[in-house]
């Protein structure tokens, strides 16, 4: 088997990034867009010692209707891997995600998983897109997403799952950067200026913002931008820079520069405001985050008694929701500009027993507990997608409280820290799958555990 071999696989099953699973002899073939039931003519992309990876050329047998494609993008994007399934059938792939993950690691539960709470909308749901920005091979400015397994970028002339505004402000922008010769930034030699296009839409208020990440401190003729952006909509309310200078393939720099606006756009969720900094964390479906929010007010059972702890909290959104039911929220969060956003969020309503923290939560929970002897009857978890670092899962097992309430991203990391607590007393009561991200693997889950 070599790269452009094309094949006639059957499709086994589905992994943890998406791909259809066959096999051939001993090696494992992984097939962007394919389904499990498939039969699928393939084109070999590249190949290791056990394992190869290949596109999907032509469906030759399907388990279902392909009326439902719905991006002239899928096969090169991969953002939506299973877009084609039926929107029953993602749900029930998602619980069996994590019913897999926690098995594998061994965590026992009380009771059988739920079904996944589903999304009302799945399309024009993602409140915030992030396009990179290049040369193309013929050396022209392009933006829109990364194809699989590489930095190449292709172009966007459309995302159904994001909002309507989107591709007419990238238009707008790399019109600008085509007219005035504004080089975007070059991963090899590290030098141009513009490296991504960041919108950020608010649901309810209907607030855009629009941030521009630069490797630099300026961008040319920005006031003629800033028209050329506001012709679009009448809704965009901030417009910003982001400074990135790193080299690195991390995505947002430390400094904003505000060009437009007051450097915030404004989101409600159940009667609270919450203010989004271009720095700022927030959940991407606005909708459903509702449906995740309230699943963790009814796992967490206060009864306006409680200290709670809410770790990674990002604006303070759960710890608001939190604080209407219990005596104290404390909240952590390692990026200042949020837990500034925070802060500022609490004092709209204003919501007087909720404090934040700006640091890792890591090292502020450690000094709270052991130094000022502060303890918590529910902490909250909201951790990247590695999970938490071990030094506050050893923290919360010292600290033992009455109820851990982990929110995940990752069904793999969440098994793993959940195992971790099994093995030093606690125990998992209940897990619930929500899906957050319609038309791809991922999954978020709400799990409840107790010492």
């Amino acid at each position: 088997m070599k790269p452009n071999d094309i094949l006639t696989l059957d499709i086994e099953a589905i992994g943890d990034d998406g791909d259809g699973i066959a096999t051939l002899g001993h090696t494992t073939i992984y097939v962007s867009n394919a389904l499990p039931g498939e039969r699928v003519r393939a084109i070999v992309a590249d190949v290791a010692k056990t394992y190869a990876h290949a596109d999907l050329d032509k469906v030759l047998r399907y388990v279902q209707s392909d009326s439902c494609e719905f991006c002239q993008h899928y096969k090169e994007c991969g953002g939506c891997q299973i877009h084609r399934m039926e929107y029953r059938a993602q749900l029930a792939l998602k619980r069996e995600n994590v019913i897999q993950h926690l098995e594998s690691a061994g965590v026992f539960m009380d009771s059988n998983l739920p079904a996944t709470t589903g999304c009302k909308y799945q399309k024009g749901f993602r409140n915030k897109a992030i396009f990179p920005v290049a040369k193309n091979a013929e050396g022209e400015i392009v933006a829109g997403f990364y194809a699989r397994r590489s930095h190449n970028i292709v172009p966007a002339k459309e995302c159904p799952v994001g909002v309507q505004e989107n591709i007419p402000i990238v238009n707008a922008i790399i019109n600008h950067l085509r007219h005035y010769n504004i080089e975007p930034y070059n991963e090899t030699t590290h030098s141009g200026t513009v490296r991504y296009i960041m919108i950020r839409k608010a649901f309810v208020t209907d607030e855009i913002m629009v941030s521009i990440v630069i490797n630099g401190q300026s961008l040319p003729h920005h006031n003629k931008l800033i028209d050329s952006i506001l012709t679009i909509a009448k809704n965009i309310k901030d417009i910003s820079l982001i400074v990135n200078c790193d080299n690195t393939n991390r995505i947002r720099g430390n400094e904003v520069i505000t060009l437009f606006g007051n450097g915030y756009i404004t989101e409600n969720i159940d009667g609270l405001d919450f203010r989004l900094s271009p720095l700022s964390f927030f959940q991407v479906n606005t909708p459903q985050t509702l449906n995740l929010y309230r699943k963790v007010l009814e796992l967490a059972e206060l009864t306006g008694n409680e200290t709670v702890f809410d770790l990674y909290c990002g604006v303070g959104t759960i710890s608001l929701f939190l604080a209407r039911k219990a005596l104290k929220v404390i909240g952590v969060e390692s990026i200042p500009q949020a837990v500034d956003d925070a802060q500022k969020n609490a004092a709209i309503h204003p919501i007087l027993n909720a404090d934040f923290i700006a640091g890792k939560a890591e090292e502020i929970i450690p000094a709270l507990v052991q130094q000022k002897g502060v303890k918590a009857d529910v902490v909250v978890v909201d951790p990247p997608r590695k999970g938490c670092d071990k030094m506050l899962i050893d923290t919360i097992i010292q600290m033992r409280p009455q109820k851990l309430i982990y929110v995940s991203c990752d069904p793999k990391s969440l098994a793993r820290d959940l195992k971790i607590l099994q093995n030093n007393g606690f125990k998992t009561k209940h897990v619930q799958p929500v899906d957050m991200f319609p038309h791809t693997v991922h999954v978020e889950s709400v799990a409840l555990v107790i010492c």
